[in-house]
């Protein structure tokens, strides 16, 4: 009777329709579309905050966000910790008409990420200064990297809690829910940024300030969004009732997604580091590259979002043929994407870059890098679909191998071996390097399950 009831219950939210009766691809691209949407915005956004930092004429105030991101993106990281492994096993559970413990885990991850957002923050409060000089600040950009970096760092709890809101939304099907969320957040910061940065004359600190306004913006949306009665899930502490089965499947996807997210930080300020050798403006070009170009991973990880609880829905509902061609599809989409996005930075990257800064040595560091950068792209759309594939399906051991090898297996020990041995060329090739072996990596880790899923059409599990 229970289940009957709880299978009613999901026929009345058209996320769920979506991802257990629509064509597969259908399913996917309407699930994508509004995470695409929301991605565009956000990669818009990056490049006005950078285009209106860039237009105080100070290649040290570029220099300084370009040095403060790799720790604002440790929030993201512990987001990721329970927005992925909550998420993952929240789809799984829908789709096996489990809704009660949806319900909790979608509790129990929101309350966890508040709490660990506050550790946070405190730790790196007390260790600020050495933090910053240890993640490359120089005399010349400490002020500047400071300034972003408070702001960002007081309004840490909101920010990792509002990752794991957006993440709960997508887990459902809500991917419009969770765009709505991204835009307006987004749309504030695009705003308040020019009256910040330039009207106020706030500089660094007005970019950070316009960073947490949109957050607050996003996080209160999603909060209004799971306190209604629009979604299965809750944020309700009388929800929040951990086991240890779900505490196991949280951190057992979680913390390799959060670690993974990490160590791109850690890899950042490593690259940050070696970059200031060669002189800030390396460090200042090489962050507007990365902000051009990270467009085309935030539109492949948009539409692979799409497809992530569509795949976790599916798993648990041991649907296995719909699976299959709905993985199928995804890698077929990513990679065109890739492809498209690689072609066209190859062709256009120097004109990007002169949009943002008109400083000489920054544009051609910017332009160098990527040239280079271009030729591991087409690379990443099969690498983020069979690492989502084995988040979707619990496969933590596999999922934690292609997160985490990205940068520690490869990109790290690049960085330093290429750059002793060939300089400033050397260091260059350091990520594209590091994608196309991770992607090498993932398919020889997805052989067992290629074969599983081809010849899967009774029902049995995917091992």
């Amino acid at each position: 009777m229970k289940l009957k009831k709880n299978e009613a219950n999901l026929k009345k939210y058209t996320g769920i329709d979506l991802m257990e009766t629509a064509p597969a691809g259908i399913a996917i691209i309407r699930l994508a579309l509004p995470m695409i949407a929301a991605m565009l915005a956000q990669a818009i956004y990056n490049m006005t905050d950078m285009f209106f930092i860039g237009q105080t004429g100070d290649p040290n105030m570029v220099a300084a966000v370009s040095l403060a991101f790799p720790l604002f993106m440790l929030s993201q990281a512990l987001g990721n910790i329970f927005a992925t492994g909550g998420s993952s096993y929240i789809s799984r559970m829908l789709g096996a008409k489990q809704v009660d413990e949806a319900r909790h885990t979608s509790s129990v991850s929101f309350y966890a990420s508040i709490g660990a957002g506050l550790f946070l923050a405190i730790i790196l409060f007390i260790f600020r200064t050495p933090a910053l000089w240890l993640i490359g600040a120089s005399s010349a950009t400490f002020t500047h990297t400071s300034d972003y970096f408070w702001v960002i760092n007081i309004f840490m709890p909101m920010a990792v809690a509002g990752t794991v809101l957006s993440g709960q939304m997508r887990s459902e099907g809500a991917t419009t829910k969770a765009m709505i969320a991204m835009l307006t957040g987004i749309v504030i910061n695009i705003v308040l940024d020019p009256i910040l940065i330039l009207s106020f004359n706030m500089g660094t600190a007005g970019a950070a300030w316009a960073t947490v306004a949109g957050q607050a913006a996003s996080f209160v949306y999603g909060l209004r969004y799971f306190l209604s009665k629009k979604t299965l899930l809750s944020v309700k502490a009388a929800d929040c009732k951990p086991n240890k089965s779900m505490v196991f499947q949280i951190l057992s996807i979680g913390i390799p997604a959060g670690l993974g997210n990490i160590i791109m930080s850690i890899s950042n300020i490593l690259g940050n580091r070696m970059a200031g050798s060669y002189g800030d403006f390396v460090i200042a070009g090489i962050g507007v590259q990365m902000r051009i170009s990270s467009l085309y991973f935030m539109l492949v990880f948009a539409l692979v979002q799409g497809y992530q609880p569509f795949a976790g829905f599916n798993y648990g509902a041991k649907n296995y043929g719909r699976l299959r061609k709905g993985f199928k599809l995804t890698i077929l989409y990513a990679t065109i994407l890739c492809i498209a996005g690689s072609l066209i930075l190859r062709l256009f990257g120097d004109t990007f870059i002169r949009f943002f800064i008109n400083d000489g040595p920054t544009i051609e560091a910017g332009r160098t890098m990527m040239r280079t950068f271009v030729w591991g792209l087409p690379f990443v759309g099969s690498q983020i679909t069979l690492m989502v594939s084995f988040q979707s399906f619990g496969k933590s051991v596999q999922a934690m191998i292609i997160t985490m090898g990205r940068q520690l297996l490869f990109y790290i020990p690049l960085l330093y071996l290429l750059n002793y041995l060939f300089g400033f060329n050397g260091f260059i090739w350091a990520q594209p390097a590091a994608d196309i072996l991770t992607t090498g990596i993932a398919v020889i880790l997805s052989r067992p399950l290629f074969r599983t899923m081809k010849g899967n059409k009774q029902g049995r599990a995917v091992t």
